[in-house]
């Protein structure tokens, strides 16, 4: 646990008790700190005190959960009485950690760069924590020292928020529309996205991995007053390291590039990936049944997101759909010379299907069950090799709790069908 610096006696409210507001909530508490706190959805949690017994008038700052909208009546209480607002970043931040610190932002790939970057660091005998939007709260980790390391993984939602934090390097992967009813327009997004910049030591390495509008526009921006590396003026890399290729390219360049300003080489971290599995429901193979081939693809909540599965995999059997975001599928048009046939399902199958239909063979299977009983069908007498591709382009939540959900039930079904 993070121990934050000049908090003792501060008067504290948290807003949303998620993951990172109960690690919140411990850190200041055990600081010495007067928190009060509350969340939407939970009347119960032995935490909470209702705001409107809230000391307003004492407060010091208000800690916002991810997610939480800043249009919330709370939020907007507190900026009315000019109290400020953090987050559970800033818990950390204030703990000034002795380590170096690396953060990873982008619309897609964070959590898997997040945990090579920590697979990378500890196979070369460094010690690493790793947390932030990922797995651990930021402020629930132990600082590993000067010689150590701490990356995290940083959301358009924690960055907009955020204030304090200090970092040693930053990675944006890519920007691409997300998240756009959270943040009212696209330029938020992005403003929130390069917000990272603004946290770097001087000369401290900002590499920017895309070549994406967003990430033109962003590597043009930050040029002058940063230490900016874009990686596609800069993509020489020896791949002779590697046994095999990988799929998750980009993410290892960005990588070994950051580590490389501090203090790892680009070789030491290209033979540390060869022991690298990848996180699950991020393109994860997980069975091989004869000649076909199961991939797991579940994270893949948006279109842009999909591109690299279809782009990767020959003879797909491309299972899609569920809450179309902005932009929808179209990002995926110029991308379906691999797919052999697409099995629609969720909310979005309608819309999909009258982009898709006239592009390749379509069906609308409404679930997952209903397209891989249909592809079971379809595949009995086949005798190329196959995959079989769960990557929706969309969300989950019309029939799924989340995207872990919808990957667990994939590989559940799967299971039962063609067994292990």
């Amino acid at each position: 646990m993070m121990i934050p610096k000049n908090m003792k006696d501060k008067t504290i409210g948290i807003l949303g008790l998620g993951i990172s507001g109960k690690s919140a909530f411990k850190c200041l508490e055990a600081v010495g700190s007067r928190v009060y706190a509350y969340d939407d959805n939970t009347s119960s949690d032995l935490l909470v005190t209702n705001p409107n017994k809230w000391p307003w008038y004492e407060l010091d700052q208000i800690i916002v959960s991810p997610g939480i909208p800043l249009t919330h009546p709370l939020i907007k209480k507190a900026k009315k009485l000019k109290i400020q607002i953090n987050n559970e970043i800033d818990i950390f931040a204030r703990s000034f950690p002795k380590a170096k610190v690396i953060g990873v932002t982008g619309t897609n790939g964070k959590s898997t760069t997040t945990s090579l970057l920590g697979h990378i660091i500890s196979f070369n005998g460094f010690k690493v924590q790793v947390g932030g939007n990922i797995g651990k709260a930021a402020s629930s980790l132990t600082d590993p020292g000067k010689d150590g390391f701490i990356v995290l993984e940083l959301s358009s939602f924690q960055l907009e928020t955020c204030n304090n934090l200090i970092l040693d390097g930053a990675i944006i992967l890519n920007i691409t529309p997300d998240h756009i009813e959270w943040h009212g327009n696209l330029n938020n997004y992005y403003n929130s996205k390069i917000k990272i910049a603004s946290f770097l030591k001087k000369d401290a390495p900002l590499i920017i991995s895309s070549n994406d509008n967003l990430c033109k526009k962003a590597t043009n921006d930050l040029r002058d007053n940063h230490n900016v590396i874009n990686i596609n003026e800069h993509n020489k890399i020896n791949y002779s390291a590697i046994k095999s290729f990988i799929h998750f390219k980009e993410n290892l360049i960005a990588s070994s590039k950051i580590l490389s300003f501090l203090g790892i080489s680009e070789n030491k971290s290209l033979i540390a990936v060869n022991t690298f599995k990848g996180l699950p429901h991020r393109m994860e193979f997980f069975l091989k049944k004869e000649k076909i081939t199961f991939i797991n693809d579940s994270k893949a909540t948006n279109a842009e997101a999909t591109l690299k599965a279809l782009e990767y995999y020959k003879n797909i059997f491309w299972i899609v759909g569920g809450v179309s975001k902005s932009g929808g599928i179209e990002p995926s048009l110029n991308y379906l010379g691999n797919v052999r046939k697409c099995f629609l399902i969720g909310e979005s199958k309608n819309e999909f299907f009258n982009i898709l239909n006239n592009k390749l063979e379509c069906s609308i299977s409404n679930t997952i069950e209903n397209a891989l009983e249909e592809i079971f069908n379809e595949t009995i007498n086949l005798s190329e090799e196959i995959t079989v591709l769960l990557s929706p382009a969309a969300a989950s939540f019309d029939q799924f709790e989340n995207f872990e959900k919808r990957g667990q039930i994939f590989k559940k079904i799967v299971l039962k069908m063609w067994g292990t």
